[in-house]
């Protein structure tokens, strides 16, 4: 068997060698994706520690079910708790931390220029360093702390920075600087430098003074320094025995007490689901095309398996040499795909850090396991796919086996029509409930599943369709007669020429057209929902001081005015987006029509909630609503309005005062604005940027150049998409040459047939590339309205009424050119080669 296995791998090895390609680069992207995810994971646990106390007692939340994602906060501690922990015996000082977003300002266009690559936002007034990618923080000045230059502020109108900042905003100890918080923005006077948190930005303020809110804010944890003498275990000890619900934490667990900056977990998170989305995608893609090319060789080699079988060999000798050919494939990729994964994940490190998406300082992480992962999947994806190859030719009778190498029957598609229209129906009723559940998440999954469940049925149907219609074909000239003929006769060889082509087109359909259109749908819809005429922003992912709201409604000719900011709830059963606001501006800066209540009696007291949020938990108007907050703490309050919108607006509006106290960064994501009758909105614009000028990077937007901001601020990151079409799409490119190539080789003797028949080799050619094009259009055709079926239908999912896909020119051009490029390619090339060999050698093979 071992010779059978060798002389077939000998032979074969041109076409072999695009499985093991194919096989490589699937186990190596999900190396890459693994190592990726497992360096953001480790950057994210990446220790900094605001304090040099050898215990830190942090609060426990009375709910923990938000307190591993993203939009978590911490959790503050009582004032009794406070009191408890500075009076414990063998404590000599306890210094407690209230973090709060502090982002440093540096002044005119140097900082600007000597920011460097610092993700900043540049304005007249100067530069705020921070942003999205790059949190910046405050916090009180701990006495155990060092500097490496300077001392640590002692006084109100004192600071110390980190030394990231320091360098990008060009001051030293003595400089003044402007520091923006929720507060507003403040002077200080730079009294020290000091080493800052790896990726982020930290700005040090006297623990008793600062541009900290009116009235300081609970501390979400206390750094305890025991006495002379005071061992460390015994005080933590002592801790746990007199202050219950609250975490005690020493060595580098302190660490977590301090993961303020979410943007490290957010990134952890995100890349984590983007590497996890790629690897899972990578592999079902290369488990396709690996099964389709190695059924397509098989069946090729259906005429030297009947020989076999004639000359003796037992279904279980072919088996095992499909088997052996499998895993010598399998072993093959499985040694490439470490080296190709480790240069992968090298090179995605490069481009996401030099783009912003990665912090600064990441670096990748070469974990075993994922090193590990490539080669296991490369056997185990190998072996899978060979199963039903295998199973298929042990399980032929040798004169069938004959008979089909002869002629293929086709008849055999009754249990394609069959399994392709219950397909059909499935998304048929997927889609209903769909439409009948339009803004909610059962109508996203529902949605997804009707998109999955098109797929197999086009794989099934159009085949068929393909076929058929090519019989009904009467073409007089002979190539097109002989295209419709060649393709007719062989339907399961169209089917597996048709279906990596298909995977290719919905591949790249689906993730080059998703975001345009998810973005183009919610753009419609929170167009429809924003009934302001203003919009004031601020510096890009940083955001406006609380303050600014008041000082929008102070100016002339403006009717209401209200802010908003992300944050996250969480009731009895599920949790759920949500937003803090103006409760009594809600009324004139959205439309939207409560179901319950009124907008007028909204107020601090009150809560508004979705209607599909309210029906989950059971709620009414003037019922009182229990949820918890993203720091675990309960938040009660009257359900004043029930209203309706699609999943692209939050399920809870919170008034400000019910939860700004208890959130890290409170800042004001923006500020919408509702113009008197008869106001100029050009002048209300310019007033509205002098109320706010000491704030740099705020723009006025009016309504439309709002949208258009949006959507252009969508599109910031398509080059991720570019990237996952170009890593999904490119292997499924890849799987779709191999496939093809091994059809147009295993064709030698039809071709020669046609050779003897009278046909020149151009001919023969122009048949090979007439079906190639042939098959590429319907791949395309039926991929393209699979698509827009499914992202239609994504589209009404999230927003509950517009469905319209978007479908850029030039993202559509890029698919519609490689799909028949790729077809011809792969179908020409081995089919020249086949036409070298002299016709009667080759029909006699």
């Amino acid at each position: 068997m071992i010779r059978f296995v060798l002389r077939g791998l000998r032979e074969r090895w041109r076409t072999l060698a695009l499985s093991v390609l194919t096989l490589a680069l699937g186990a190596a992207l999900t190396t890459a994706a693994l190592v990726l995810q497992a360096s953001a994971e480790h950057a994210a646990g990446t220790v900094w520690l605001p304090t040099a106390a050898p215990v830190v007692v942090a609060a426990e939340p009375a709910d923990d079910r938000l307190a591993a994602t993203p939009s978590a906060e911490p959790a503050r501690l009582s004032g009794d708790a406070v009191d408890t922990l500075s009076a414990l015996p063998g404590v000599r000082a306890a210094a407690a931390q209230a973090p709060f977003a502090a982002y440093v300002i540096a002044d005119g266009p140097d900082g600007a220029d000597d920011a460097g690559d610092a993700d900043t936002a540049g304005a007249p007034g100067g530069t705020v360093l921070g942003g999205q990618a790059d949190r910046s923080h405050g916090f009180a000045w701990d006495p155990g702390l060092e500097t490496e230059r300077g001392r640590g502020p002692a006084r109100a109108g004192e600071a110390a920075v980190d030394a990231r900042t320091a360098a990008d905003a060009g001051i030293g100890v003595g400089d003044r600087v402007r520091v923006l918080t929720d507060g507003g923005v403040s002077e200080a006077t730079v009294t020290g430098v000091v080493a800052g948190p790896p990726g982020g930005r930290a700005v040090f303020f006297a623990a008793t003074a600062g541009p900290v809110p009116e009235e300081p804010r609970a501390p979400t944890a206390v750094a305890l320094y025991p006495d002379d003498g005071v061992d460390t275990a015994a005080l933590a000890a002592a801790v746990t025995g007199q202050v219950p619900g609250v975490r005690v934490l020493t060595g580098a667990d302190r660490s977590t007490a301090f993961t303020v900056d979410r943007t490290d977990r957010e990134l952890s998170t995100g890349m984590g689901r983007f590497f996890g989305t790629t690897a899972v995608l990578t592999l079902a893609v290369a488990a396709v095309i690996t099964t389709g090319l190695l059924t397509t060789a098989m069946r090729a080699r259906s005429r030297e398996f009947a020989l076999l079988r004639l000359a003796g060999a037992s279904p279980g000798a072919v088996r095992r040499i499909v088997w052996g050919e499998a895993l010598a494939l399998g072993a093959a990729a499985a040694v490439l795909a470490p080296p190709l994964g480790l240069l992968g994940a090298a090179a995605l490190t490069r481009a996401f850090t030099a783009t912003g998406v990665l912090p600064a300082g990441f670096e990748t992480v070469v974990d075993p396991g994922a090193v590990a992962a490539g080669p296991l999947v490369a056997l185990a994806a190998s072996l899978a796919a060979a199963v039903r190859p295998a199973r298929a030719a042990g399980r032929t009778a040798p004169i069938e086996a004959v008979r089909e190498a002869a002629a293929e029957d086709p008849g055999r598609v009754r249990g394609r029509v069959v399994w392709g229209a219950l397909s059909l129906t499935a998304a048929a009723v997927l889609l209903g409930l769909t439409a009948a559940t339009a803004g909610t998440r059962e109508s996203v999954l529902a949605a997804s599943a009707a998109a999955i469940a098109l797929v197999p049925a086009a794989a099934l149907l159009v085949p068929v369709g393909l076929a058929r219609a090519l019989r009904r074909l009467r073409p007089r000239a002979a190539v097109p007669f002989l295209v419709a003929r060649e393709a007719a006769a062989a339907p399961r060889r169209v089917t597996g020429v048709l279906t990596p082509l298909l995977v290719t087109t919905l591949v790249g359909l689906l993730l080059l057209l998703q975001p345009p259109t998810l973005a183009q749908a919610r753009a419609h819809s929170y167009g429809d929902r924003l009934a302001a005429d203003l919009v004031v922003s601020g510096p890009v992912g940083v955001g406006l001081p609380a303050g600014t709201v008041g000082a929008a409604a102070a100016v002339p000719g403006v009717a209401a005015a209200g802010g908003f900011r992300q944050t996250v709830v969480i009731g009895e059963r599920v949790s759920a987006p949500a937003h803090i606001v103006t409760p009594e501006a809600v009324g004139d800066l959205y439309r939207l029509d409560p179901e319950q209540g009124s907008w007028d009696r909204f107020d601090d007291g009150g809560i508004a909630l979705s209607a599909g949020l309210a029906a989950a938990e059971g709620w009414e108007a003037g019922d009182t609503a229990e949820l918890h907050g993203p720091d675990g703490e309960p938040v009660r309050a009257r359900v004043d309005v029930v209203y309706r919108a699609g999943l692209d607006f939050p399920d809870v509006l919170l008034p400000r005062a019910a939860l700004a106290e208890r959130m890290v960064d409170p800042l004001e994501s923006a500020v919408h604005v509702r113009l008197e009758p008869g106001a100029d909105p050009a002048g209300t614009a310019r007033l509205l940027r002098e109320a706010v000028a000491d704030v740099p990077g705020v723009e006025v937007s009016d309504r439309a150049g709002h949208l258009a901001d949006l959507a252009a601020l969508a599109e910031e990151d398509g080059w991720i998409t570019y990237l996952m079409v170009a890593v999904v799409a490119g292997l499924a490119g890849v799987g779709a040459i191999a496939t093809l190539a091994v059809s147009a080789s295993a064709r030698g003797r039809d071709f020669a047939l046609l050779r003897l028949a009278g046909a020149t080799r151009g001919r023969v050619a122009a048949v090979v590339a007439g079906e190639a094009l042939a098959v590429s259009a319907a791949a395309l055709a039926a991929g393209t309205a699979v698509a827009l079926v499914g992202l239609a239908a994504m589209a009404h999912a999230f927003t509950g009424g517009f469905a319209l896909p978007a479908v850029p020119p030039d993202r559509y051009a890029a698919v519609a050119l490689l799909v028949p490029a790729v077809g011809l390619l792969a179908s020409l090339v081995p089919a020249l080669t086949a036409l070298r060999a002299r016709p009667l050698r080759a029909a006699a093979a």
